[in-house]
């Protein structure tokens, strides 16, 4: 049997993280006939079909199969694998059942024609941070993931193994727009010696906007990046800073920091109880997004240094720690491990071998039921809100001690040893469960995120010594 493996789905980004082996990242596209397809991602459950540009018909559901295999096939794993998949957080109950119904025509994914556990990126990247570099145990943790297509705001529960209070979708603040907007600025620099709008410049703009979302992601790490231009008639270098990629992003944030606090207000959580803000996704990555905040939640801000990757290490975990639980279900409540353990003060820096990014088949085995053209019993009220469904309405706890544990699934109980072992640009994660009565004492005070946020080493993670410590 092969090693546990994580996989996440992105609008931009695949990611899969198999335990031993280094994080696999891939675009969401996939090649077929001579064009790349895209776009199919956000149209998972869309009985309306995407056209390419040949005129053949594609199910979107089946092209994110085809590309989740794929991912599976290069991470190394097998049918015999363990997996679990981090979906969307705003992702309603259709989307995933028809995820699942694809999934059964591809059997790494559907092994004995079971589904693989698909697992909210929220709940997800909320267990890979409780593992490191620690989250409370207590309160409602607010997690922005700033992701390719939209930015999602997750409030959760921290003592109900971080349990989905809301998720909000906020359209304003995406890696594509960004890259958009840089790609603006851009031609207004050169608009004096070209015209961007002629036919003979269109094909071109696709590599020149490429070439935007490369340089986006060089100014998370420095202050300049050269973009070159090459249109009809017109070869020239745009460099671009990032205080000017600041104020294109500017706006935009302050929206989704808006929504945040409209978030809180609508499920009436004081900032009393917000006992950590957590940022994820490719995003993430931008000063100035750790920047704003660290500033607005200084005590409480949490990151990591590849925070494009958390999804799908905490999927990974998941998988690690009995895939099989909740398997007929297909979607997990909860994620297995929520206290968090104390970091070295001294932690090195992570390896700079994988750098942060800043987002930015129609072979059927089975017929198409007969639609049915009633009305949808399961449809989802809040589908045309930014807001999905309210899954839980949080009370403060009052007692002194967390237990989430008690919430761990019974198949977990009569497990002698777990071991997942990711690693991460040279570093690694070691979750072990033994027979030690030896318990590690957790902490609640979240990491402290300067400007930018100083990066904690995966290496200096202390393992759970017993299942209760999970």
């Amino acid at each position: 049997m092969s090693d546990p493996l994580g996989l996440s789905i992105g609008t931009t980004n695949l990611v899969a993280a198999r335990v031993g082996s280094q994080p696999v990242t891939r675009r969401s596209t996939l090649p077929r006939a001579g064009q790349v397809l895209s776009g199919f991602v956000e149209r998972v459950g869309d009985p309306v079909p995407l056209v390419g540009e040949d005129g053949t018909s594609y199910r979107a559901d089946l092209l994110m199969v085809e590309a989740l295999d794929a991912m599976v096939v290069e991470a190394g794993s097998d049918q015999s694998s363990q997996i679990a998949v981090a979906v969307p957080a705003h992702w309603n109950g259709a989307t995933l059942r028809s995820l699942r119904d694809a999934m059964r025509t591809t059997p790494s994914l559907a092994p004995n024609g079971v589904p693989v556990r698909l697992v909210s990126d929220a709940v997800t990247a909320l267990t890979a941070l409780a593992a490191n570099p620690g989250l409370p145990v207590r309160g409602v943790v607010a997690l922005l993931d700033f992701g390719g297509g939209g930015t999602s705001i997750t409030l959760a529960d921290a003592t109900a193994s971080f349990e989905p209070i809301e998720t909000t979708r906020v359209t304003e603040l995406s890696g594509e727009q960004v890259d958009q907007a840089l790609l603006a600025h851009v031609l207004d620099g050169v608009s004096n010696d070209v015209d961007p709008a002629g036919t003979a410049s269109v094909g071109s703009l696709g590599a020149l906007r490429e070439e935007c979302r490369l340089a986006k992601e060089q100014l998370s790490e420095v202050e300049t990046a050269d973009i070159p231009v090459e249109l009809p008639g017109h070869r020239t270098t745009v460099r671009v800073t990032r205080d000017q990629l600041d104020a294109l992003i500017e706006a935009p944030l302050a929206a989704v920091l808006d929504e945040l606090e409209e978030s809180l207000l609508r499920n009436r959580i004081a900032p009393a109880d917000v006992s950590a803000v957590v940022a994820v996704g490719g995003g993430a990555s931008i000063p100035l997004v750790t920047r704003r905040l660290a500033e607005g939640h200084q005590n409480s801000f949490v990151t990591t240094p590849h925070p494009a990757l958390d999804a799908a290490v905490g999927a990974a975990i998941f998988a690690a720690y009995g895939a099989d639980a909740d398997a007929q279900t297909g979607m997990a409540p909860s994620p297995l491990i929520t206290g968090a353990w104390p970091v070295k003060p001294n932690a090195a820096p992570d390896s700079s071998t994988f750098r942060a990014l800043a987002w930015s088949q129609d072979d059927e085995t089975v017929g198409d039921p007969t639609p049915y053209t009633g009305e949808d019993p399961y449809a989802d009220p809040y589908a045309d809100s930014g807001t999905t469904r309210v899954v839980a309405q949080y009370h403060p706890r009052h007692d002194d001690e967390p237990r989430s544990w008690l919430r761990l699934p019974q198949l977990l109980v009569g497990v002698a040893a777990v071991v997942a072992l990711i690693a991460v640009g040279g570093v690694a994660i070691a979750l072990t469960s033994a027979t030690d009565e030896t318990r590690p004492t957790p902490t609640t005070v979240p990491v402290t995120a300067t400007s930018p946020p100083a990066p904690v080493s995966y290496t200096h993670l202390r393992a759970p010594e017993t299942l209760s410590d999970l």
